[in-house]
């Protein structure tokens, strides 16, 4: 619970979000929404680094409720939320809504209109929507604005009509499911444009010997840099195609008449080669001399327009399953002519996450083979059709308009499957490989080979999947009659969009300088302009996204990273500023944002997204009097918890600061931090936050202490900065996490200052008995309880990985908090029989029956060690501890279970 701070001179009645909110059960949900394939919002376009639907549900009903001062009344409206973000991720039960719905019409007010003007997904939309709010969207951005527009404007409109394709489906029942007209119909008219297309471009796929061709791999080719060989060097990253067990499949490259072919290896008998390309770096070896050509060779190739293509492998599916057949004769698929009418837009010279332009790939129609482009083009044709067949057939304008606006963004979806962009990926669990979309992250990177898909196959990444999809999404908004606006608009504006004083805003602006939203973007408005300019004039009227206003901080715009942080905090002045003036006068204004801190060049963690988004909001007069860390980010995201990427948003509870505020030195914020921000740290700690995301979350906490003050002086009497008081955060919250270290016995207090000091690694048998003195122990005792190693004169702790498998806790009789910590670890990070959470869960039950163990220090040594390990900058280590902490709801329900079965020292089980 993160509680806000009311110095208002007016009373005024704080909402639930001020007060207290269900964060686990909100990030349960967010997570589990996050790593649902079907059935939500996410299957109707991509968009960049979009905010879980349940978080906006909780939020919203939270900011609009009245806290009701009464513990037992608060715990009945949490019990709501929870209701409404159900722990698979998935919409609220019917039930539930009507209970959420119900308290808030006893607010005694009119329902705040809501107001994004970063729009993104949608999400915040749709679920202000689902809740009864009547909403307002806007994004300068026209791709995120056509989404927006179409699940909160559109689709609408249209809930409740019969299908204009007549009985021709399974959702044509519009009485059981309003939506169940417009689903028939999209799938009515899909088809139409897929039979439209087929008869221009059909001959481009020639049909192969064996099955249906579901994707062709391609490979770019350089020549070699020797001048005896000179042949063309594909340019690969794995020979795999599969690794599905008794289907295994790879590249077998043949020497033959001076260029390189391929033939399909089979199963494990041979010996798998090696792909061309180096274990790290852009650097490729020659299949005929081994002579390797670096990436400066291929750059210059590819800028001077001699980089080829070359068929790796067709994929092709028949009855018996998915299978791989070398190039076939005749197969001229690379020698098609470009179409007159190919997308010509540049790409810019520099810019954030894109690297293809150093290769010669320049503008959007280089990301592409010939025969994507025809057939995009096609597609997109089609669709331009649909609004006049949809009359045709007797449908009405907005039928018409939401139909087609629906099947434009299929079509550009399409292009992130039929692009060089798509990879061949093999399923890590499985084995089994499909054509992955472009977008894995949120850049344009250099792809060596490719996956070209067969657009009318039933397969990953053809129109009847991206159909598929759509109609997975589409079903998964409410079936609210009320439509919303959504229009394209510059967010320094947005205020005006509504009557003053009427909204609830809540957003979540972009990432600072992490993605390149427009530039991004226009890899989708190519195609969504040709498919959709004529029903949405107002979106498409130009030839690109716009870019000169977009609010990210890229250097290569503002002419260097100082300029382009200024005009980051300069143009989000203007933006808070415009959201307080519409902004009701009883709620708060619910910003979200995440940015993980990285250290500087001076050793400290600073962040220039943090401290200049905060920096702007203090300047337009804002107040943040609540945050709220929610972990939502799913499992399978292509960073992953591996590399430490930050997985938490903060909810910024925001108001207008008073007239009044008062003005506070330094002095006094350094004891207003030390005073409060260690019971504010212990929530999110008790909630099991990330260990690499607690010094975001604790951002939180000390900027409330920062914020509700007029000004922060520093000694010499001027303004302290934000970026100043990040640094005294960070400094406050390392001391709250050292103060962990009372609560140790002797022996872990001595682990710690070991590990700070040699980590792992081997020292001194002296050092190690001179630091044992200072802390009453002994190296033969360390040794004896299974924490330290000591030979030859030397010493050093043992590694989680490197601990015994049968250790219980029961039986020891030396036992540490240090070393419950490390065999948790051990089984956690395991991977083979007898490790994993429920093992580890097994340990903790046996270890809390022990008098010396508590397990909240437990869990307290982990975010210590993550803490050390990531100020040491030692990976490894740092991602052990972030996992242990992480786990530890996982491991406290698996510790329960254990309970009830009865673990108790007398069971002969190994851990």
């Amino acid at each position: 619970m993160s509680a806000g701070t009311d110095n208002e001179s007016t009373p005024r009645k704080r909402k639930l979000i001020e007060v207290a909110l269900p964060t686990e059960a909100i990030s349960r949900a967010s997570k589990a929404d996050k790593d649902r394939k079907v059935g939500t919002i996410k299957n109707i376009h991509k968009w960049f680094a979009p905010m879980p639907t349940p978080a906006w549900r909780a939020l919203l009903f939270a900011a609009v409720v009245d806290d009701p001062c009464d513990d037992e009344k608060r715990a009945d409206l949490l019990e709501i939320i929870e209701g409404l973000v159900p722990d698979n991720g998935t919409a609220p039960s019917a039930e539930a809504l009507k209970r959420a719905k119900a308290v808030l019409a006893e607010q005694g007010q009119e329902l705040p209109t809501v107001l994004d003007p970063f729009c993104g997904g949608g999400s915040t939309l749709i679920e202000a929507q689902r809740l009864g709010f009547s909403t307002v969207a806007s994004d300068l951005n026209p791709v995120p604005t056509l989404v927006t527009r179409v699940e909160t404007q559109l689709v609408p409109t249209v809930l409740g009509k019969p299908p204009v394709s007549g009985d021709d489906g399974a959702f044509e029942d519009t009485e059981i499911d309003p939506m169940g007209g417009l689903l028939a119909d999209i799938q009515h008219y899909a088809k139409r444009v897929e039979d439209e297309v087929k008869s221009k471009v059909a001959h481009l796929y020639e049909p192969v010997k064996g099955g249906e061709a579901v994707a062709w791999l391609w490979a770019r080719t350089v020549p070699c840099t020797n001048p005896a060989c000179g042949i063309d060097i594909p340019l690969y990253s794995s020979p795999w195609l599969s690794k599905q067990k008794g289907r295994e499949a790879w590249l077998k490259p043949v020497l033959d008449d001076g260029r390189v072919r391929f033939e399909i290896g089979m199963g494990l008998k041979e010996k798998v080669p090696a792909a061309t390309k180096a274990a790290r770096g852009g650097k490729f070896t020659c299949l005929s001399c081994a002579k390797q050509v670096d990436e400066k060779h291929i750059r210059k190739v590819g800028t001077d327009g001699f980089m080829g293509l070359q068929l790796l492998a067709i994929a092709v599916d028949d009855e018996s399953g998915r299978h791989f057949l070398p190039e076939q004769d005749g197969f001229m698929a690379h020698e098609i002519p470009m179409p007159d009418d190919a997308p010509e837009m540049e790409f810019p010279e520099q810019a954030l996450g894109f690297r293809v332009q150093a290769y010669g790939i320049t503008k959007q129609s280089d990301l592409y083979t010939t025969r994507q482009i025809h057939t995009l083009g096609a597609f997109a044709d089609a669709v331009a059709k649909v609004p006049e067949w949809v009359r045709s057939d007797g449908g009405d304008s907005d039928q018409g308009v939401a139909i087609s606006s629906i099947l434009a963004i299929c079509v550009s979806k399409l292009a992130m499957a039929n692009s060089s962009q798509a990879r061949w990926q093999i399923d890590s669990r499985h084995g089994s490989a499909k054509a992955q979309p472009a977008f894995g992250r949120n850049a344009l990177p250099m792809v060596w080979d490719f996956a070209e898909v067969n657009p009318f196959a039933k397969s990953a990444g053809g129109w009847f999947s991206q159909l598929k999809s759509m109609i997975s999404g589409i079903n998964a908004l409410p079936r609210e009659i009320h439509a919303g606006q959504a229009v394209q608009a510059d967010a320094r504006t947005a205020g005006s969009m509504i009557s003053p004083r009427s909204a609830l805003v809540a957003t979540d602006p972009p990432y600072f300088a992490q993605i390149p939203y427009a530039d991004l973007s226009d890899y989708f408005y190519v195609w969504l302009r040709r498919a959709a300019r004529n029903i949405h004039p107002d979106l498409f009227g130009t030839m690109a996204t716009p870019k000169a206003a977009e609010l990210i901080a890229d250097p290569f715009r503002h002419g260097g990273p100082g300029q382009a942080r200024q005009y980051f905090i300069d143009g989000f002045t203007e933006v808070f500023s415009s959201l307080k003036q519409a902004s009701r006068e009883d709620l708060p204004l619910i910003v979200i944002y995440a940015h993980r801190q990285e250290e500087n060049k001076d050793g400290e963690l600073a962040s220039s997204a943090w401290d200049a988004m905060l920096e702007a909001m203090l300047s337009a007069g804002l107040s943040i009097v609540g945050t709220w860390p929610l972990h939502a980010t799913h499992s399978s995201r292509q960073r992953g918890i591996q590399s430490n990427a930050v997985a938490s948003y903060i909810a910024m509870i925001c108001r207008p600061r008073p007239a009044d505020a008062e003005v506070l030195d330094r002095r006094g914020f350094l004891q207003a931090l030390r005073r409060e921000l260690p019971e504010r740290i212990k929530p999110l700690q008790q909630s099991s936050i990330p260990a690499v995301d607690l010094g975001q979350a604790a951002i939180g906490p000390g900027m409330e202490i920062f914020s509700r003050y007029a000004r922060v002086t520093e000694p010499d009497g001027s303004p302290m900065r934000v970026r100043t008081a990040l640094s005294l955060i960070t400094k406050a919250l390392d001391e709250v996490i050292s103060e962990y270290e009372e609560d140790f016995d002797a022996d872990t207090r001595w682990c710690i200052k070991w590990f700070e000091e040699y980590q792992w690694e081997t020292a001194n048998f002296g050092e190690a008995d001179k630091l044992a003195n200072r802390y009453n122990t002994s190296v033969p005792g360390l040794v004896h309880a299974g924490v330290v190693k000591s030979a030859a004169g030397k010493a050093a702790l043992i590694k989680p990985t490197d601990l015994p498998a049968n250790y219980d806790p029961t039986t020891d009789d030396r036992l540490a908090i240090w070393e419950v910590a490390m065999h948790l670890s051990r089984l956690i990070e395991g991977k083979g029989p007898g490790s994993g959470i429920d093992a580890a869960g097994e340990l903790l039950a046996r270890a809390r029956t022990r008098t010396e163990i508590d397990e909240d220090t437990v869990k307290g040594l982990a975010y210590l060690l993550h803490n050390i390990s990531e100020g040491r900058g030692w990976t490894e280590s740092q991602r052990w501890f972030n996992n242990l902490v992480s786990s530890w709801p996982d491991l406290q329900t698996s510790a329960r279970v254990a309970d009830k079965r009865g673990v108790t020292a007398e069971e002969d089980v190994l851990f």
